[in-house]
């Protein structure tokens, strides 16, 4: 999903910026829609940060899921949004017809699972 994520001192204007779909939520009557999000990166931080964010970068893997470049999906609860399903919060990445550039294989799925399972053994 490319979303516009929101940064408390943006850089010029808000850029699209791939993100991991955490949850999906649904108001009462159905009528609108947000996604819980946690933001990608391209500063991996490989050995501070493996074992606790989904860290892609195996080139056939970024190719498959429409990312650009390596990728690390911050985990931390302070790296999470819950975003109304908006243009002003979601758009298309030149090229794309719509937010949606890939799923998540379940070889990821497993991993992000494994993480958050270390994530919460450690009290995080």
């Amino acid at each position: 999903m490319t979303a516009y994520f929101p940064e408390s001192n943006p850089k010029g204007e808000l850029r699209l910026r791939p993100c991991l779909v955490l949850d999906v939520f649904e108001s009462e009557d159905g009528g609108e829609f947000a996604c819980r999000v946690a933001y990608g990166t391209k500063h991996i931080k490989f050995v501070q940060r493996k074992g606790l964010d989904l860290i892609i970068q195996n080139a056939a893997d970024l190719d498959m899921l429409g990312l650009p470049y390596a990728t690390r999906f911050a985990l931390d609860d302070d790296c999470y949004a819950d975003l109304p399903w908006t243009p002003e919060f979601f758009g298309p990445w030149e090229g794309y017809p719509s937010p949606a550039i890939s799923f998540l294989p379940e070889e990821y799925q497993k991993e992000y699972a494994y993480i958050m399972m270390l994530r919460s053994a450690r009290g995080m």
